[in-house]
């Protein structure tokens, strides 16, 4: 594993509230790599390309909504979010949490500004 991949998702796991994290191929759901306490983060993170999926079959019902930003699903025992690596689309990354209780902003902030996946390419 590539030492910075493995920190950028260390320090993403590392947010309060936060059990674990994965970066995922979107188009096959093979978990690149993953990071934290929880030990399903990569079973979780797998099946949690499904509902990401479903939203690139059906975007185009969403477009009064603009792109999106974070899918969160909450369930009885955590909650998933997906968000996209802005340098690289087909890249997910996937957190698995305690609660609703994280500063989703500052992680988000922090997913798409740091590490190797936080820039975005400057088009001509």
């Amino acid at each position: 594993m590539i030492p910075q991949i493995d920190q950028y998702l260390s320090a993403l796991a590392a947010f309060d509230g936060i059990r674990g994290c994965s970066l995922v191929e979107s188009g096959s759901g093979l978990v690149v790599h993953s990071a934290g306490e929880v030990a399903d983060v990569e079973p979780l993170s797998e099946a949690a390309v499904e509902f990401w999926r479903i939203h690139e079959r059906l975007k185009g019902n969403f477009t009064a909504l603009g792109r999106l930003n974070l899918a969160m699903l909450a369930f009885q025992d955590g909650w998933l979010a997906l968000t996209a690596c802005p340098a690289d689309p087909s890249l997910l990354l996937v957190a698995v949490t305690r609660a609703q209780s994280v500063d989703w902003n500052g992680w988000l902030k922090h997913a798409r500004t740091a590490g190797p996946f936080g820039r975005v390419p400057v088009h001509a």
